[in-house]
C-alpha cells in the first residue's frame, strides 16, 4: 500500500473517529451531571411485553408505577436519553414495531437477541 493510499484512508477515518470521540465525551459529561440516569428493561408476563426505557431518575415512585402496571424490572444500568433514542431507531430499522407506545415491544427471542447484541441491560431475561 502506497503512502498516498494510507493518507487517503487516514483522512477518510478522521471524521468518524472524531464523531465517536465526541459521542463518548458527551456520554460521560451527561452521566456526570445526571448520576441517576438509567436505561432499563421491564417485562410484563400477562401479555409478554418488554418495556425498554430511559429515566433521569429510577426512583421508588417509578419502580412502584412499573409494578402496579404488572411489569417486573429485570435490569438497569446508567445510560443516556441519546442511547435510548438510538436503540429505538435501531429496533425500528431492523423491523421491530412498538406496541403500546415507542418503548413497548412484543417480547420474542429474536428481540432479546438483538437487545443483548446491542448491549441493552436484560438481566435474567437473557436466560429465558
Amino acid at each position: 500500500m502506497s503512502g498516498a493510499n494510507l493518507a487517503m484512508i487516514e483522512q477518510a477515518l478522521q471524521a468518524p473517529v472524531m464523531d465517536a470521540v465526541i459521542a463518548v465525551t458527551e456520554r460521560y459529561q451527561f452521566l456526570e451531571e445526571h448520576q441517576g440516569a438509567r436505561v432499563f428493561t421491564a417485562y410484563r408476563a400477562v401479555d409478554h411485553v418488554l418495556h425498554v426505557g430511559f429515566t433521569a431518575d429510577l426512583n421508588q415512585e417509578l419502580r412502584d408505577d412499573l409494578e402496579q402496571r404488572g411489569f417486573a424490572l429485570l435490569a438497569e444500568r446508567e445510560g443516556t436519553r441519546r442511547e435510548h433514542r438510538l436503540l429505538l431507531l435501531t429496533l425500528g430499522e431492523i423491523g421491530f414495531k412498538a406496541s403500546y407506545s415507542q418503548d413497548y415491544f412484543a417480547a420474542s427471542r429474536v428481540l432479546v437477541r438483538h437487545l443483548r447484541n446491542l448491549g441493552w441491560p436484560l438481566g435474567t431475561l437473557s436466560q429465558l
